[in-house]
């Protein structure tokens, strides 16, 4: 029998093994994918949304200046939150959760790419440069963005995202031009489809959020 008629069995062997091998890594990977994320997720740390919720098409600005979109969302694991820099209590809070969290996935060393990014609802006030100062106080990865009135309702009202001034009070009830924003003060979870998939309401804890988005990506 010649060389290669001998080895030509062993070759199909191999063949059938790797084939075998890549359909149970693909089987796998589609399980994983496909489990119910309600019966592993804590829903009082995440509530999974039932459905998908595509992050919208809009048009805001970043710190830096440079435009940030839907395609922004693409590739990557985010942490969207809605507030502004002037927020007294609340938005520091909830900055001081998303630089823990930062903290700890570093430190855990998880593989799969994510960011942050804070969405002033108050472009009146929030210029570029105090957008930079207040989000890289909490931590220097923070991406903070702004944008129109337009725009802003444009990306934040189909997920669930609102907001309202309301004017603080003067003497003689003279008209007041000073203002607070009451607030959506949920964390989302958006996907690498720029769609969000999971919302961590207040209050926040980082370390259980850490773990429930661990379950999430499978890490």
């Amino acid at each position: 029998m010649s060389e290669p008629s001998r080895n030509a069995p062993v070759a199909a062997a191999v063949f059938l093994v790797l084939i075998a091998a890549l359909s149970i890594a693909v089987y796998l990977k589609w399980q994983r994918a496909n489990v119910d994320l309600t019966t592993v997720v804590d829903q009082s740390v995440m509530r999974v949304v039932p459905q998908a919720i595509p992050v919208p098409e809009a048009t805001l600005t970043r710190m830096d200046g440079k435009p940030f979109e839907r395609k922004n969302f693409l590739g990557k694991w985010t942490f969207l939150y809605f507030g502004y820099t002037l927020c007294p209590d609340v938005c520091p809070t909830e900055l001081s959760a998303l630089a823990e969290i930062a903290n700890l996935l570093r430190k855990e060393g998880v593989q799969s790419s994510w960011q942050q990014v804070f969405v002033s609802v108050d472009p009146e006030r929030d210029t570029p440069e105090q957008l930079a100062k207040f989000v890289t106080y909490f931590d220097p990865k923070i991406i903070g963005v702004t944008g129109s009135q337009t725009e802003l309702s444009i990306m934040a009202k189909p997920l669930g995202v609102g907001w309202e001034k309301a004017a603080l009070p003067t003497a003689n009830d003279a008209a007041s031009t000073s203002y607070l924003i009451n607030h959506t003060t949920s964390i989302l979870l958006v996907s690498p489809e720029a769609s969000v998939v999971g919302v961590f309401p207040t209050p926040h804890d980082p370390v259980a959020m850490v773990k429930a988005f661990r379950t999430v990506i499978n890490e």
